[in-house]
């Protein structure tokens, strides 16, 4: 039997590094970070609603929703990992969790990733800047070009493009403005040639001379903090189109964190949105919008409400964290010790330690839903300190899938 608290650390490989908020940036700081996210009953029916759309089953973007605290932006982080990563990845995280993710889902998983189409996934958190149609627009097309150049995608859509950079050259103001750049600050980039000839290279050239035409343009307008040319909405989905099509992807999933904001901007025009979604339901360009409580998002008066949920998969995807989750994330973060003389050693103790809970987890499990061998699972932590752990996580504690359960874990009183 375990004498006193500071043998635990011999049975348990639990990870000191834990973040009370994961955002993109946490996950770009720690890549292995979504491994550890533990695949409760909602995420699987994100995941399984992801295959449905990229089946094209259904023709419908997803709507991921959730209160604060439930891990949402944990969870479609995992998400995006798993479209992006190795076949090796993801089997040892499906195999990690065997009781939870299916070996069904996860051949549908490798089926979609084992096409020679290649899936582009975009990741964008914040929405409070966008006020309008022009913003939405430009955030689309930035985080899409920016997603496509992280995989080394360069054909993104010129034709469409070209047609929106002569149009924007129609303005006299910017036209003069333009030339006097490639003129004078970028005249080695565009071989000393003024706004007239580049016009006339715009309406004849094609393939790569306009790939490499356009990436000049796009540098110049990236430099001087403007874009060299605008795009409607109309426009924006061309060049989506044009891009899924001259790349052949199997499909762009655009993932929109932290989207609240965007409806509480734009009650009063949400045309433009509407007609974005409204993609999914001929090409396969999927909007994965990630937002608080839904119902109160868009007012009952507002004609368009049934016309943008009609475009979302049904139901929407609600993250949540069940009765008993706190209960399996303890038991998931003490990883028990893989060395079979250790695990050996432990079991012994932990049977012991079953035996001497019996009232204790009696008591609980009227309490909570929960099973005897989840509350096995979080041993040594007494089931009575597991209560009270469960508690505080449902009311301070923004959840992120793995708990904030400290090394030298919760001895017996």
């Amino acid at each position: 039997m375990i004498p006193c608290g500071e043998r635990y650390n011999h049975f348990f490989n639990i990870d000191p590094d834990y973040f009370p908020q994961v955002n993109e940036a946490v996950i770009r700081q720690n890549p292995d970070l979504w491994k550890k996210f533990y695949p409760h009953e909602t995420f699987v029916t994100l995941l399984k609603d992801t295959v449905s759309i990229l089946t094209r089953k259904e023709r419908a973007s997803l709507w991921v929703e959730g209160a604060y605290g439930t891990g949402k932006s944990h969870a479609v982080l995992t998400l995006k990992k798993i479209l992006d990563a190795t076949d090796e990845e993801v089997k040892a995280y499906f195999d990690r969790y065997p009781d939870q993710l299916s070996s069904d889902l996860y051949k549908s998983l490798k089926q979609l990733k084992d096409s020679e189409q290649k899936i582009i996934t975009v990741h964008r958190y914040g929405s409070s800047s966008i006020k309008n149609d022009d913003d939405l627009v430009f955030a689309i097309q930035e985080s899409i070009s920016h997603a496509l150049e992280e995989r080394g995608i360069y054909h993104t859509g010129q034709s469409t493009l070209r047609e929106a950079t002569l149009d924007w050259l129609k303005d006299d103001i910017q036209k003069k403005f333009f030339n006097e750049l490639i003129q004078q600050k970028y005249a080695d980039l565009f071989a000393g040639e003024d706004v007239e000839a580049i016009i006339d290279h715009l309406k004849k050239y094609t393939g790569d001379a306009l790939v490499g035409l356009m990436q000049k343009i796009s540098l110049v307008g990236k430099k001087q903090g403007f874009t060299s040319f605008h795009m409607d909405i109309y426009k924006l989905i061309d060049w989506i189109k044009s891009i899924i099509h001259e790349n052949n992807l199997k499909a762009i999933v655009f993932i929109w964190d932290e989207f609240t904001e965007y409806f509480e901007n734009n009650l009063r025009q949400l045309t433009g949105f509407q007609h974005i979604v409204e993609v999914s339901e001929t090409d396969p360009f999927y909007l994965i919008i990630v937002t608080h409580n839904s119902t109160h998002l868009i007012g009952e008066g507002d004609t368009d409400k049934k016309k943008i949920f009609d475009r979302f998969h049904k139901p929407f995807c609600r993250i949540e964290l069940p009765e008993n989750m706190a209960f399996r994330l303890m038991g998931a973060a003490m990883e028990k010790n893989k060395n079979p003389q250790i695990y050996a050693e432990w079991c012994e103790d932990a049977n012991g330690l079953y035996e001497l809970t019996h009232d204790s987890r009696e008591e609980v499990k009227k309490k909570a839903k929960i099973s005897d061998k989840e509350l096995k699972n979080i041993l040594p932590i007494h089931p009575y300190a597991a209560l009270i752990l469960k508690n505080i996580s449902s009311t301070e504690y923004s959840a992120t899938g793995v708990p904030p359960i400290r090394k030298s874990g919760t001895a017996f009183p």
